[in-house]
């Protein structure tokens, strides 16, 4: 890599762009959003903390954007690990760092949607752990001792978009959004998602994520979709 690209990806050091390893030129895209998936359904650029069980997920239609409203990346799986999580987990968690952990292969579900459903204007899909990727990011949300704790970014003040009051939610750290958006676009291109939606478009009664703070709008965009979710 040359080093006034080194430079230039100086803040973003420490997570998964530490560890791009071919020429940052080989296509004409950025290389900041640039992921390979590889045959067996994994990311190439993901530390691999696998999480056994899931069916098959032969045919994908959205990834689905949580925040785990918690700690660090490596307590969420820690978590997902014991009995108290009754199967709950997902396909990916992002630190705060850009650091990609993937527990699950692409092609079997993972249980992160829980009681949902979407409408996408000709089909109606209910209980989406059947046909949506999961992909937490390690966020307190609105959960203020946890905020306070891990965050080194200003708290955003809003309201979520499905009301309620005025709330403090943590900030997503450019080089987790960036790692969100690069595989988000490969999700897209190799699985030819519908959609990449969030938490609280398929669960808007019972949750909350990823929250007034994380611009879905822009990796929406970014993914090929319109900025809004209709």
């Amino acid at each position: 890599m040359p080093p006034f690209l080194r430079n230039l990806l100086a803040p973003f050091r420490g997570g998964w762009l530490n560890r791009i390893d071919r020429d940052p030129w080989q296509t004409d895209m950025n290389p900041l959003l640039s992921m390979e998936l590889t045959s067996d359904h994994w990311c190439a650029e993901a530390i691999r903390e696998v999480l056994p069980g899931g069916r098959e997920m032969p045919v994908r239609r959205f990834g689905v954007i949580h925040f785990t409203a918690g700690a660090t990346a490596r307590s969420s799986i820690g978590f997902w690990r014991t009995p108290e999580a009754k199967g709950a987990g997902a396909h990916v968690v992002i630190d705060r760092d850009g650091t990609i952990y993937q527990c699950r292969p692409f092609d079997r579900t993972a249980g992160h949607a829980g009681v949902s459903k979407w409408h996408d204007g000709r089909k109606s899909y209910e209980g989406l752990n059947s046909c949506a990727i999961g992909i937490e990011l390690a966020n307190a949300g609105n959960s203020y001792p946890a905020l306070k704790r891990f965050s080194e970014l200003p708290p955003l003040l809003a309201r979520h978009k499905h009301g309620g009051p005025l709330r403090e939610w943590e900030a997503f750290p450019e080089a987790q959004y960036h790692a969100c958006e690069a595989l988000c676009r490969a999700l897209v291109a190799r699985y030819h998602l519908d959609n990449v939606i969030g938490h609280d478009d398929i669960a808007p009664q019972r949750k909350s994520d990823p929250g007034p703070a994380f611009p879905m709008g822009r990796l929406r965009l970014a993914c090929g979709f319109p900025e809004a979710i209709s």
